[in-house]
């Protein structure tokens, strides 16, 4: 918001709108000289309460000699932070914006005159001429060793020569005009004023130098106390989710007590140090691991991974580890088979947002804003090979079938052998982002989403187009195939953001209703029974796919959930709050 008014001789831009109470009844604008009329408790400017016979609010009469200062109202517009005005370019509606590049600074409504005489960015004039343009304070020196405008020491004898410091040496040494004439009393004098100006102008630059030091010794001890403040933030709200977990357990006599293990590294849990993921699974005929949740039963999140200093766009599991990726650019790695001991190491993986994470093999593989496809050691965490400039925008989506490796973004998809990491072929004729890609059971299909239509592909070598699935839903951000249906998460209409397609006529089957925003994420469970989904609006919900029906809702996170996996009996999820929450099966008897 920006005020307005026009008491203000500099440009104004709030960083927060200032309330309404802050606004003068009378002139609209904000307070200047706030007083209180003791006859009717309003207040209004000193200025318009001189002006006006009548109190607008009321219509009862002002006298002028009823008046006292509202220092109540004083401290509050004082308080009120502001942009620095020497950050701010005016618009063509009369409104500000901050200019990039230029002061940035974040001051008290009281503080600013105090910045603002002595701010960097503020434009002063050039000493040696009028014609040169204003400069910024920090660039004055820079500008006065470069400007040409620097009239000759004997310009008041008659020397027009106007050049720069290193030019102006030389001339001055041979000038014509050196000689001529001779001083008098009245230069003399002159000079000696001159002189005494200089001292003085030097003598007010010691004095702003020591008040800028003076001010960044507040501005450490203001960051300090602001980290202070944030790090008891952070135990409180360890403390909270312990206590919360502590009453789930009371309110459960039957649920086996655990030993508990604090807060470790980043990990906050009273219970998650103590769970082996796989306790609770059995081996399929295939080796492949499937839940046994039998019903009734429930997800509790036992703990929280903290140490991402951005929103968690992509999760991945390899080898007992969670591959934890986000805006920070930063691959995060932890044991899952001992959560308590918080995060093994970090890499410094991208110069950009990691939107999506994949493993294969003994390989970790990212890809993101950058643009640049990297492979990651599982054992040794070093970079094995990388595909710079893989795609023309954003990678949103990578998914590994029969050895090749697929990357969608802006409205294609490219296929690449994992052994050479050359580029096979490129998919075209998706509509919009592609930010979501999926396989059948068999392999033998990959499904594709982007704006209002699925489309359908052979994994073969000749990637043929077989289906397209189209439905007014808005775009696709995830979507699973099990053995029975399609199943799409959207950013479509209020509360009808899951679409269920039948996997072989394709024919719509029904909407899953619950979340309230974009589906951001989708989990099938290894059996096939139970599906995972997550949203915008800050909430996971768990569904039967057997019966197509609600099961559970979890709300742990305080911001968009973007990333779900399953590692066992563990739901892992990242959100947009830069916190992991672990989730654990326990059945209810």
């Amino acid at each position: 918001m920006m005020s307005s008014d026009t008491k203000d001789i500099l440009p104004t831009k709030f960083v927060v709108p200032p309330s309404s109470h802050l606004r003068c009844p009378i002139c609209g604008g904000l307070y200047h000289d706030p007083v209180i009329n003791i006859k009717c408790g309003h207040t209004f400017c000193k200025n318009c309460a001189f002006i006006t016979t009548y109190c607008p609010l009321d219509k009862s009469h002002c006298d002028t000699s009823q008046l006292v200062v509202n220092r109540l109202v004083v401290g509050q517009i004082e308080d009120l932070q502001i942009y620095c005005c020497h950050g701010l370019k005016k618009k063509e509606d009369g409104d500000f914006e901050l200019v990039p590049g230029s002061c940035a600074e974040i001051l008290n409504y009281c503080k600013r005159v105090e910045h603002e005489s002595a701010c960097p960015y503020a434009l002063v004039p050039c000493p040696n001429s009028k014609l040169c343009s204003h400069v910024p304070r920090k660039d004055l020196e820079s500008h006065l060793s470069n400007c040409v405008n620097l009239s000759c020491p004997y310009f008041k004898q008659g020397c027009t020569f106007q050049s720069n410091k290193v030019n102006m040496v030389d001339h001055s040494k041979q000038c014509a005009f050196k000689e001529s004439g001779k001083p008098n009393n009245h230069l003399a004098q002159k000079i000696q004023e001159l002189e005494l100006m200089v001292l003085n102008v030097q003598s007010e630059n010691a004095m702003l130098a020591s008040k800028v030091v003076a001010l960044e010794e507040e501005k450490n001890h203001m960051a300090s106390q602001l980290e202070k403040n944030w790090n008891f933030i952070q135990t409180l709200h360890k403390k909270l989710e312990t206590l919360s977990l502590k009453i789930d357990q009371l309110k459960e006599p039957s649920t086996p007590k655990r030993p508990t293990s604090g807060v470790l590294d980043g990990v906050s849990s009273p219970l998650i140090s103590s769970i082996n993921p796989l306790t609770s699974t059995r081996a399929s005929n295939s080796g492949k691991y499937l839940e046994k949740w039998e019903m009734p039963f429930q997800f509790k999140c036992i703990g929280t991974l903290r140490g991402h200093k951005d929103v968690v766009w992509a999760l991945t599991t390899r080898k007992g580890k969670l591959y934890s990726g986000g805006a920070d650019g930063i691959i995060k790695i932890w044991s899952l088979e001992q959560l308590a001991v918080g995060c093994i190491t970090n890499i410094n993986a991208h110069r950009g947002i990691i939107c999506t994470l994949t493993s294969w093999a003994n390989t970790v593989i990212s890809a993101g804003a950058d643009m640049s496809i990297k492979f990651w050691d599982v054992d040794t965490y070093e970079l094995k090979s990388v595909i710079e400039n893989a795609q023309d925008n954003t990678i949103c989506s990578l998914l590994i079938c029969e050895g090749f490796l697929f990357s969608s973004s802006f409205s294609d998809i490219k296929v690449w052998d994992l052994k050479t990491l050359a580029h096979k072929v490129t998919i075209e004729g998706a509509k919009h982002w592609v930010r979501a890609l999926a396989l059948s059971e068999n392999k033998d299909k990959l499904y594709s989403g982007s704006h209002n239509a699925i489309n359908v592909w052979e994994t073969s070598e000749n990637f043929q187009q077989l289906a397209t699935i189209e439905r007014e839903f808005g775009s696709v951000y995830s979507l699973v195939v099990s053995k029975d249906y399609i199943i799409a998460g959207t950013s479509g209409t209020y509360n009808q953001n899951i679409h269920i397609f039948n996997i072989d006529t394709h024919e719509f089957v029904l909407n899953l209703c619950g979340h309230l925003g974009t589906v951001t994420t989708l989990v099938i469970s290894p059996s096939g029974r139970f599906l995972f989904s997550a949203s915008h609006d800050s909430n996971i919900q768990m569904w039967g796919l057997e019966k197509l029906l609600p099961i559970q809702t979890l709300s742990r996170h305080q911001g968009s959930v973007n990333a779900l996996t399953l590692h066992g009996d563990f739901l892992l999820s990242g959100s947009e709050d830069h916190e992991i929450k672990v989730f654990r099966y326990f059945p209810l008897q």
